[in-house]
């Protein structure tokens, strides 16, 4: 089950990327996304005791909890899904080994699960994208070959982080989200 779980003592970025490593770090429990705006983050826990589990572990961070809400189902194809900011909104990676290399996720404000697999066997991959149009593509010089994959690279705009793959290596992961806004859950999510 996916929560919205509220932790007032949040107030930065550091906040949220402590409360997804003590989260992560817990079996059964995975961090989606967080907020230090609305001191809000997103779980999805196997249990009422992995919850527990998740409770115990970030009030001994230092991030006891407030009240949980069970998260909205994602919007059925065709309907409107709430409007964010294109302009700010920022995702918060995953990184997941996967026995080719690793899967760099976020929760994409369409209610998918979107990602990029990486293959360590393969030098260069295609991008990959959501169904809302956001195009991914992780490994060296990641924005400058996703612009260059693109049909019309000025009609998005760019987020570039670098991250830590399972192995030790960091790497780019490079996302254009299209300006002036996504067309939301086009398709099924769980196809991603």
């Amino acid at each position: 089950m996916q929560l919205t779980l509220t932790a007032p003592d949040i107030t930065c970025e550091h906040c949220i990327a402590t409360i997804e490593r003590t989260v992560n770090a817990i079996e059964g429990a995975r961090f989606l996304q967080g907020s230090e705006l609305t001191q809000t983050f997103t779980v999805e826990v196997a249990s009422g005791g992995i919850l527990d589990a998740v409770g115990a572990a970030l009030a001994a961070e230092g991030y006891p909890l407030g009240e949980a809400s069970a998260t909205a189902p994602p919007a059925a194809a065709g309907a409107s899904a709430p409007a964010i900011d294109e302009a700010t909104w920022t995702p918060a990676y995953r990184v997941t080994r996967t026995e080719v290399g690793a899967d760099v996720n976020y929760a994409c404000p369409c209610s998918c699960d979107a990602g990029f697999a990486l293959d360590r066997s393969q030098a260069e991959q295609d991008p990959e994208s959501c169904c809302c149009g956001r195009q991914i593509l992780v490994g060296h010089d990641a924005e400058s070959r996703l612009r260059s994959a693109l049909e019309q690279p000025g009609a998005y705009r760019y987020d570039h982080q670098s991250l830590t793959m399972p192995w030790g290596q960091p790497l780019e992961v490079a996302l254009a989200i299209p300006l002036g806004g996504a067309e939301h859950g086009s398709h099924d999510p769980a196809s991603h």
